[in-house]
């Protein structure tokens, strides 16, 4: 899915780019097809060069599953991720509505259905708005079209006055900043791309990564929580030889909807639970899924384990890294090529 390109090696110096100081002479050179272009019409002797090199890969059309609607919504049109969003949500629905009907109403302890009720709507109700910020985020696509002689012109010259490498993706047309990959799902270059996920229908990236940890984690609790709660209702049940159940279904029916209920949460719980763990164990070690197949290795040195997590939760730490509702504030340096890019 992802090409196996060299990435770019980027570092624009950013107070030449706001301030337009560019060398007289910066030449841009395309290795693909050899010809270069210089800033200035005039002869000039040779001096730094910007080096655009095309990336590996087949062409295609460029973001032909992917588009943005009027609300700024991220939509992959991708016919697997959707069944796995409508298959995801059904179950969700499915454990709501057996906790309401056969689990919480017929409970004979009014604690019981008001502390297992409030708990199990918050944990469901985080879980499913981490899931829609997960799936309609931008996930960092890096603009269509960004490869251009303006955009390139404007990056300059390392600071040091060396030649800049360039990465140029043939599928987007954009240019490709380090960790950035191609996905043939989304038809788009994500940076710092982990994988493309079907059950958000959507690429897990620099944006929307957070969005994925708190669903797979609130997911995972959730399930967990189901689990107890069945299992509590069944030993109430049975102490009671099912008097205590009686307003709600027959003890067969109920016995088999728990049942089914148990296994979808238990395959959700150590699904998500492993998935959340990964997660994080890539934060912590600045790496990401596409890195570990590959076998790439990052550093992260002079970072602590709270900075590795505030690259992707957000800047400063606090209690909002554990809400949905609320997008991370990147480091400047995770969104200062794309934001002159578009600027």
């Amino acid at each position: 899915m992802e090409d196996k390109s060299t990435l770019l090696d980027l570092d624009p110096d950013a107070s030449a780019i706001q301030q337009g100081q560019q060398s007289p002479a910066v030449q841009l050179v395309h290795e693909n097809d050899c010809s270069t272009t210089t800033s200035s019409d005039l002869q000039q002797p040779v001096g730094p060069r910007i080096v655009v090199r095309t990336a590996a890969g087949w062409t295609a059309r460029p973001g032909r599953q992917t588009r943005v609607d009027a609300a700024g919504r991220w939509i992959v049109r991708d016919g697997l991720g959707l069944v796995c969003l409508c298959l995801a949500w059904l179950v969700m629905l499915y454990a709501e509505l057996i906790t309401l009907c056969v689990i919480l109403a017929p409970a004979p302890s009014a604690t019981f259905r008001l502390l297992g009720g409030i708990c199990f709507h918050i944990l469901m109700g985080l879980a499913l708005t981490a899931h829609l910020r997960a799936v309609f985020s931008d996930p960092g696509a890096v603009p269509l079209g960004s490869a251009n002689h303006e955009n390139l012109l404007r990056l300059g010259p390392l600071p040091d006055g060396r030649d800049r490498v360039v990465y140029r993706c043939a599928r987007c047309d954009c240019v490709k900043p380090d960790r950035t990959h191609h996905c043939s799902v989304c038809g788009r270059c994500i940076r710092r791309m982990d994988h493309h996920c079907p059950w958000i229908n959507n690429c897990v990236g620099l944006r929307n990564q957070k969005f994925f940890v708190l669903f797979t984690a609130y997911i995972s609790l959730v399930s967990w929580f189901t689990v107890y709660l069945c299992l509590h209702y069944f030993a109430i049940c049975l102490r009671s030889e099912w008097d205590a159940c009686s307003g709600g279904p027959s003890p067969a029916m109920s016995t088999m909807l728990l049942l089914i209920l148990i296994v979808l949460s238990l395959l959700f719980g150590i699904f998500t639970a492993v998935m959340a763990g990964s997660q994080i164990s890539a934060i912590l070690t600045n790496t990401t899924g596409i890195e570990r197949i590959k076998g790439e290795q990052r550093t992260a040195q002079g970072l602590s384990c709270s900075d590795r997590l505030a690259r992707v939760f957000g800047q400063p730490a606090s209690w909002r890294w554990l809400s949905p509702l609320h997008r991370p504030h990147l480091r400047a340096e995770d969104d200062e090529l794309v934001g002159h890019l578009v600027a």
